[in-house]
């Protein structure tokens, strides 16, 4: 513990912002850097705790509570405070394969169960942990390693996220000639396409994908399994076969008149505008000067906010169909707390458009539709939960101009088409499996095993069917 004092004498600080007026102008990471001083302060808060909660990687009631990579938080955080950024590098590697990704899209289970937290106000960690990844990078601390031994045995991975990556990095570190097939233009899945740059800009992707290259992983893009590349090819080529291709069927609208043209699907909105901004083309799904309708309460209904707020829509609403939380956290330490928080795409949609923009308890009574099908309105009402269900509350059905419906209500597995032609059996669109084993051949790791979940599970997954695997070969 280099400061046993550090945490009474330093208050929890947040990374200053660049102004919401000024950010919202282009899609660049918002987030200004603490200078060395502050950083190591903010460290020393940590208070080494005899049993850190932070890297414990467990379960209360169903819920993941601290890292589900078990990150030496407490170790890193005092050679923080130290000044010892190498050595704090290296302690955090040994857990985390890709720093650069849970350092800016975490939401940071770690700090949700710091010990600082049940009194006061959480250690950092999060920004500690991307502090160090990119002093590493920055200071030539991170080289590919090319002495690898290889083991003679092949594994081919299906899918280029954050669970297939981390899978490949394990294996290959192990000695598997590990190749990656991605069905999209650019590696990454869900990383690359799925959250907007302002929240993880794509150079930091592509900076780690060029290592692993380096460190003999091979990438093959614009290739799907099962269309452009069959199973049994697979099979005949590798010795065993890695799927993690995430969760690809978007909880659908069943409202009236949900079949209307401009209903979009997140992952499609969000995919489409960082691709046109990777390739330096026009929006395909232009915003600008329209009346911009989310539903959805989660970060992606979040994301697509501050992606609508960017393209200079009319005006936004964002519709949540559960209750407001509380203002006060309901649930106890060790929990992630059960409270109202505003993300950035909220806020900024909030000081932009001078209003509140999210609707609570509120959800789609109809899609209204203009003489060639367009939705041009929305007939909403407020429902409540009652034994399971909602219902609807009488007289509260109202109508609201929409130009563009974007669909932000979660995933609900893997489409049936893309099971059949994996060749996989399913049960509701999860496939059936033993911990990660499908067959003597074949695993399955990521969201596609445990359905939507965080980049950081994803990644601790991916890792742990590493091990598995890795296991399997070792005893025959």
């Amino acid at each position: 513990m280099g400061k046993p004092t550090g945490f009474i004498e330093f208050n929890r600080l947040n990374k200053e912002e660049i102004l919401i007026s000024e950010r919202i102008k282009n899609f660049d990471d918002f987030h200004i850097p603490f200078d060395l001083k502050t950083q190591q302060e903010q460290a020393s808060r940590c208070m080494n705790c005899g049993v850190p909660f932070c890297q414990s990687a467990m379960k209360v009631n169903g819920r993941n509570v601290g890292c589900p990579l078990s990150n030496l938080i407490p170790e890193w955080n005092h050679l923080i405070y130290l000044g010892l950024y190498e050595e704090a590098y290296k302690r955090l590697e040994k857990t985390a394969p890709f720093p650069e990704f849970t350092g800016n899209v975490c939401p940071a289970l770690c700090e949700a169960c710091c010990s600082c937290s049940i009194h006061g106000l959480s250690v950092g960690v999060k920004a500690n942990e991307l502090f160090l990844i990119e002093e590493a990078y920055k200071n030539g601390w991170i080289h590919p390693n090319k002495k690898i031994k290889r083991n003679g045995l092949k594994v081919a991975i299906i899918g280029s996220g954050p669970a297939g990556l981390s899978c490949a990095k394990k294996l290959n570190d192990e000695g598997f000639l590990v190749t990656i097939y991605e069905k999209n233009d650019r590696f990454g899945g869900l990383l690359m396409y799925g959250i907007p740059n302002m929240k993880l800009e794509k150079d930091v992707i592509e900076r780690r994908i060029n290592l692993l290259k380096e460190e003999g992983i091979i990438f093959v893009k614009n290739t799907k399994i099962g269309y452009d590349l069959p199973m049994e090819k697979l099979i005949q080529d590798y010795d065993h076969i890695v799927f993690a291709c995430g969760t690809s069927m978007p909880r659908p609208l069943m409202a009236k008149g949900s079949d209307a043209k401009g209903i979009l699907y997140a992952v499609d909105f969000l995919h489409e505008t960082t691709k046109n901004l990777l390739d330096k083309k026009p929006f395909t799904y232009n915003l600008e000067g329209k009346n911009v309708v989310v539903v959805g309460g989660g970060d992606t209904a979040n994301d697509c906010l501050g992606t609508a707020v960017r393209e200079n829509a009319k005006s936004v609403l964002d519709l949540e169909i559960m209750p407001e939380p509380p203002l006060e956290n309901t649930l106890p330490w060790p929990n992630y707390p059960n409270k109202k928080k505003t993300d950035y795409g909220v806020l900024e949609c909030n000081t932009i458009y001078n209003t509140e923009v999210r609707r609570f308890s509120t959800t789609i009574d109809e899609v209204i539709k203009d003489e060639n099908g367009n939705v041009k309105a929305l007939k909403i009402k407020q429902v409540k939960f009652v034994n399971g269900k909602f219902e609807d509350i009488p007289n509260t059905k109202e109508e609201v101009s929409c130009d563009t419906l974007i669909i932000a209500m979660g995933f609900l597995g893997t489409l049936d088409s893309d099971l059949e032609h994996y060749n996989l059996k399913s049960n509701r669109n999860k496939v059936i499996l033993n911990n990660f084993t499908y067959d003597d051949k074949i695993s399955v790791c990521g969201d596609m095993k445990n359905g939507q979940s965080l980049v950081v599970v994803a990644i601790a997954d991916g890792k742990d069917c590493a091990l598995e695997i890795i296991n399997k070969y070792r005893k025959e």
